[in-house]
């Protein structure tokens, strides 16, 4: 799977453990580094609690038999009180340390999906322009929610398995030393358990994984296209179509999570049989040895403690060792994204300070995607405090692009620009809405206005009107992208929200294309009447007679028409103003 990039990142990492911990372990900062060690540390001293706590008990199982402990120490407790203390002392550490550590250690793994959600959509916001519109918005949404939280998870599962690899190790060497004979019994238990999981359930358990996550993302893109579509299923009467194909992809998904749910049960169970296969094991070993019976319940119960933490650590080192490829795929893929971000991170150009009598100034500004294919040439301009300009020009003749330089999306590839970028508002043909209160979505962020700015702003737009007759006023709510509104009160709460900023030159890129005329001219009269310098990209016609210039933008250049506001009403002169 590539990046959103096309680069497929780390490349050159060798495809080993060492190297997905570190490729991973880099993408932490220092403080999340430093709680990722501790986080293991404290894992394993669970581990070692346990240890423990089988020591006592089996020391405890000898006291109450009245034998004396081969290679007694001073400090060992020798009565069954004692004993029983520091054994019930142990449970009540163990527990705690088991709840803090695993408390610590989901919050933990929380945090760096909080960090990582960020980073990225940070990344995101600040990709130059061109390049973020190629990105999809799908994929986008994927890898800031559902791949950032399952990279999350790789470091959850990679404390988990490194400090499961540690205790059963030094559960290892403990049992060697106890009992080389017990500990090549519980070895070939642990590796038949261990063959078993590997082999028989692991496996199952990726493909059922796969083969859900393949099903449940096809089943969102069915039921995207769907609720995208109500409308035309409406009409059509085609929801057969769509259901057939939801049935499907949910009987699958339904499928593979009972598999999913239904064989870490089976690991379970073959876990807990385990223990039970050790204990029978031992008393036919001591019996076949004729040893001392006596101390016969001392090492069942020390094996029978650790055999109950044993076991499980195996189960989860088999799961987790399948588990840990696929969340460094996430990790990898974060890393990359973060990485072309970086790349791609747009660079904002200083553009001077417009003179004293001008709000815009552009001086032989060019433009294009590509080098050898230029949209904009050469193209000078100057608007006036308070002056309407109409700009009119096919599709793709750069109309957009233009505004877009203008507001700091775009760098030019040459000329200059001289405008002040804080006192910019902008207002595209399909204005985004939050599904929120129209209040909200006016403000869109913005702190310090009042309500009475708020109605200033929609008397402007022609919209006090639609919102006198609202029950709940300014918390009407707009419904999913202002799907309750209008395409015309879109436009014009968008133009509203624009106004709220309180700039001094609005940019309109088709912004009133789905008002009527009436309600058009009105606003720019308005926006005319406040004193706002407006630069306005059309193609309606009657809208020139608002202005006081309008241009035309073709073959890469910025063309005068006559002015409005002469008599003739066919433009017989062209100007072309230091365009070429």
């Amino acid at each position: 799977m590539l990046t959103l990039f096309d680069r497929p990142p780390f490349a050159v990492l060798a495809p080993t453990a060492s190297s997905r911990r570190r490729s991973a372990y880099l993408l932490l900062s220092k403080q999340q580094r430093l709680l990722y060690i501790l986080l293991i540390a404290a894992r394993v001293s669970v581990g070692l609690l346990d240890l423990l706590l089988a020591g006592s008990l089996y020391l405890l199982f000898l006291v109450l038999q009245g034998i004396v402990p081969n290679n007694q120490l001073w400090w060992q407790p020798q009565s069954v009180l004692q004993v029983s203390l520091v054994a019930g002392s142990l449970v009540v550490i163990r527990s705690l340390a088991d709840a803090l550590s695993t408390g610590s250690l989901l919050n933990f793994v929380q945090n760096i999906y909080k960090d990582l959600l960020q980073r990225l959509t940070q990344g995101y916001s600040e990709v130059r322009w061109e390049t973020f519109v190629q990105l999809n918005r799908s994929d986008l949404l994927n890898h800031t929610t559902y791949t950032a939280r399952e990279a999350s998870q790789f470091y959850l599962r990679g404390i988990e398995l490194m400090s499961a690899q540690i205790v059963v190790l030094v559960m290892a060497v403990a049992v060697v030393a106890k009992s080389p004979t017990g500990a090549v019994g519980l070895a070939c238990t642990l590796a038949s358990f261990y063959a078993l999981h590997r082999f028989f359930i692991r496996d199952r358990v990726h493909i059922a994984a796969a083969i859900r996550e393949q099903s449940f993302g096809a089943l969102q893109c069915v039921l995207s296209d769907m609720f995208s579509s109500g409308k035309e299923i409406r009409i059509y009467r085609n929801h057969s179509f769509f259901q057939a194909q939801i049935r499907e992809h949910a009987d699958a998904v339904s499928t593979e999570s009972v598999r999913l749910s239904l064989l870490p049960q089976l690991a379970r169970i073959l876990s807990d049989q385990g223990v039970l296969l050790i204990f029978l094991g031992l008393l036919v070993a001591v019996q076949l040895q004729q040893g001392d019976v006596r101390r016969l319940l001392a090492i069942i119960v020390f094996y029978f403690v650790l055999s109950r933490r044993m076991l499980p650590l195996t189960s989860q080192i088999s799961f987790l060792a399948g588990q840990i490829d696929g969340s460094y795929e996430n990790v990898r893929l974060v890393s990359a994204e973060l990485d072309g971000c970086s790349r791609q991170r747009n660079t904002q150009v200083q553009c001077g300070s417009p003179g004293p009598d001008t709000v815009l100034e552009l001086e032989d500004v060019s433009f294009g995607f590509e080098e050898e294919v230029q949209i904009l040439r050469n193209i000078s301009f100057r608007q006036r405090h308070g002056e309407t300009v109409i700009l009119h020009g096919v599709s793709g003749s750069g109309k957009s692009s233009l505004l877009n330089i203008i507001a700091g999306l775009l760098q030019p590839t040459g000329g200059a620009v001289r405008v002040d970028r804080t006192r910019i508002a902008y207002v595209p043909q399909d204005t985004v809405l939050l599904d929120a209160s129209m209040r909200t979505n006016l403000l869109f962020g913005l702190e310090g206005k009042s309500d009475k700015d708020l109605m200033r702003a929609l008397t402007l737009a022609q919209l006090d009107t639609f919102l006198s007759a609202q029950p709940d006023g300014l918390d009407t709510r707009v419904g999913d992208n202002g799907i309750l509104f209008s395409g015309g009160q879109r436009q014009r709460l968008g133009i509203a929200r624009a106004l709220v900023r309180g700039g001094t030159l609005l940019l309109l890129d088709e912004a009133t294309s789905a008002l009527d005329e009436e309600n058009e001219l009105q606003v720019l009269k308005n926006l005319e009447e406040e004193g706002l310098a407006v630069l306005l990209v059309t193609h309606r016609k009657y809208v020139r007679f608002s202005a006081q210039r309008v241009f035309n933008l073709e073959g890469c250049r910025l063309v005068e028409q006559m002015s409005p506001q002469a008599e003739t009403p066919e433009p017989s002169s062209e100007t072309i103003l230091n365009m070429v």
